[in-house]
């Protein structure tokens, strides 16, 4: 598991969003609460070849009963990551230069439980 993600989490939690290892949680998506945030390494591009910095990609994972709640959670989580710029979140172990949100996002199904399942991509630079 990244500091990085550990950083995003934390900082959602800050932002109202849920609390972690309660309802977001880092790394994976637990069986259970039905309602809950996971905030997942995706990866990213090759890093820089000559400055300090990175450009790692994480994943927003969000899981609800509800189709309404879940899509409103979504929006909270774009609304509060996209275009976040010149800040040390909440821990400050990672700077980061922007995050962006790589897509909308969206619903990508429901799980066999019957869950919703919502899903939104970031960028970001780092250091």
């Amino acid at each position: 598991m990244s500091i990085l993600i550990n950083d995003v989490a934390d900082y959602l939690q800050a932002q109202g969003v849920g609390t972690v290892a309660t309802n977001i949680f880092s790394g994976y998506l637990p069986e259970s609460p039905d309602a809950c945030i996971a905030v997942l390494d995706t990866g990213g591009p090759q890093p820089d070849a000559y400055l300090p910095t990175r450009s790692p990609t994480f994943q927003v994972f969000i899981r609800d009963i509800d189709y309404p709640t879940g899509k409103a959670k979504l929006d909270s989580v774009r609304a509060k990551l996209h275009q976040n710029a010149n800040v040390a979140l909440v821990s400050g172990q990672t700077y980061f230069y922007y995050i962006l949100a790589i897509s909308e996002g969206g619903h990508v199904g429901r799980d066999d439980a019957g869950r919703d399942l919502f899903s939104i991509n970031f960028l970001c630079k780092t250091r």
